[in-house]
C-alpha cells in the first residue's frame, strides 16, 4: 500500500514532535526554507515539504541505533559510514518511509536520502531540500560565510549547490571528517554543468 503525499508529511510530522526540540526547530525552519525556494523556483511545493519533514528524522539517532536501522532495513553501510555512522541517518529514514510506510515517491525518497552528501544529478525536489537543509536560517547565523549562497539559490539552485559543495568538502578536509565520495562526485558533476552553459547574454 503506498501513501500519498499528503499523507506523508502526516506521517512525518507526527514522528518529528518526538524528536529534541533542537531537531524539531530545525526541520520547522528547513520546512520553510525548502517551501521558499519551491516557490521562486517553481517546484512542487508539497513534495518539498515532505522531503523537508523526513529528512532528518534519525539525525539524532544513537551510533548503535543507526547501525541496527541499516541492518533491519537491509542497507550495507559503505566505508564512509561505516567511519562516520552519522552518514547513515538519510539513507535510514527514506528506507524507512519505503519499506515501512509504502513511500514510492522517487524524488521525495531521493531528498531524503541524499540530503547530507548529495549525489550528481539530482531531482528538482531533491536539490531544493539539500540546499534548505544547508542554508536555514540558523545555519547562516553560525557561519555567515553561508549568506552568499543563500543569494544566489534565490535565482539559481545549480551554482548555489555547487559553491555549497565547495564549502562543504573544505570544511569536511580542514577538520579532518569523512568526506564522502558522493559529494566530491556531486561537485564535478554541478561545475561540469555549469561549464557547459553558455556565457551569460550570449545567444
Amino acid at each position: 500500500m503506498t501513501i500519498s503525499t499528503a499523507e506523508t508529511i502526516e506521517r512525518f510530522r507526527e514522528r518529528a514532535v518526538t524528536l529534541p526540540p533542537w531537531l524539531q526547530a530545525h526541520i520547522g525552519r528547513v520546512v520553510s526554507e525548502g517551501r521558499r525556494l519551491a516557490q521562486i523556483h517553481e517546484i512542487d511545493v508539497k513534495r518539498v515539504q515532505a522531503g523537508a519533514w523526513g529528512h532528518d528524522l534519525h539525525r539524532a539517532d544513537r551510533v548503535d541505533q543507526l547501525l541496527a536501522g541499516a541492518t533491519q532495513f537491509g542497507l550495507e553501510p559503505s566505508l564512509e559510514e561505516q567511519t562516520a555512522p552519522i552518514l547513515l541517518h538519510g539513507p535510514l529514514a527514506a528506507a524507512e518511509a519505503e519499506q515501512a510506510w509504502g513511500l514510492t515517491d522517487p524524488d521525495i525518497l531521493e531528498a531524503i536520502r541524499w540530503h547530507t552528501v548529495a549525489r550528481p544529478n539530482l531531482s528538482a525536489v531533491a536539490l531544493a531540500v539539500f540546499v534548505a537543509d544547508k542554508i536555514e536560517p540558523q545555519k547562516i547565523e553560525a557561519n555567515p560565510a553561508l549568506l552568499p549562497i543563500r543569494a544566489l539559490a534565490q535565482h539559481d539552485l545549480h551554482t548555489a549547490m555547487a559553491a555549497l559543495l565547495d564549502q562543504i568538502l573544505l570544511a569536511q578536509i580542514a577538520n579532518g571528517l569523512v568526506v564522502h565520495p558522493a559529494t566530491a562526485r556531486a561537485r564535478t558533476h554541478y561545475l561540469a554543468e555549469l561549464a557547459r552553459r553558455p556565457p551569460a547574454g550570449s545567444g
